[in-house]
């Protein structure tokens, strides 16, 4: 029996760890040029961009996603979300998610979030908008409080692991706190994190079978969109 590949639910790098499958989160250029080289990608005006670009070039990045999304040349919506790095651009980044949100639940497309420091802004957004597309948040280094909360205005919220396996000692414990069923793994923009390792760190947290897990995932990904044939 041939043995199931690694999901990697978001990166940013093009080349393919052996025995993997991943989601590619398009760039700001491959987006411009509505390229999708991957068999799953997802595209979204990330919350950092907006300190670079003028609101004209955004809108013309909305048209090339809207292009992409009823082409049927997307599996996902986003990265997309809020940094309370950003301050001055926090109210731009509302109005964006609020159109990243939309064009998820219009198309039925899963959304991929950027949480930095934002959790009751979710929330907040969950209470008003009561999307029924999941939400899957990147990179969660949020706490059991904040997954319950999500998860309680929303079943369908996931939450992403990948480097922070290897850095956050807070996030090693959180990870079995979490439903599995609730869960993915990702290497994002770190090029030399290897998706196989952060399968290992994980089931070693879990205690549970590398392929054991490898299977739970996939199942969690079929949960979100039907897959192409």
């Amino acid at each position: 029996m041939e043995a199931l590949a690694y999901l990697d639910i978001h990166t940013h790098n093009r080349i393919e760890a052996d025995s993997s499958v991943s989601v590619a989160s398009l760039s700001m250029e491959e987006i411009q040029q509505e390229q999708t080289s991957k068999k799953f990608s997802s595209a979204g005006i990330h919350p950092w961009w907006v300190e670079d670009v003028s609101l004209e070039e955004i809108e013309k990045l909305k048209g090339h996603i809207e292009n992409m999304v009823k082409a049927g040349r997307l599996w996902g919506i986003g990265e997309t979300g809020f940094d309370r790095s950003y301050p001055e651009f926090f109210e731009l980044q509302k109005v964006l998610f609020d159109w990243h949100v939309d064009l998820s639940e219009n198309f039925k497309l899963p959304l991929v979030i950027h949480n930095v420091r934002s959790g009751s802004d979710f929330l907040e957004i969950l209470k008003k908008k009561k999307p029924i597309m999941p939400w899957i948040f990147h990179d969660f280094r949020g706490n059991e409080e904040l997954v319950k909360s999500l998860l309680q205005l929303h079943s369908s919220c996931f939450f992403s692991f990948g480097i922070s396996l290897d850095n956050s000692p807070q996030i090693r414990e959180l990870l079995p706190l979490i439903p599995i069923e609730n869960i993915f793994f990702e290497t994002d923009n770190q090029k030399h994190l290897d998706i196989h390792d952060i399968y290992l760190r994980a089931a070693e947290q879990l205690k549970v079978d590398v392929e054991f897990l490898k299977s739970q995932i996939w199942h969690n990904f079929k949960k979100l969109t039907p897959l192409p044939q």
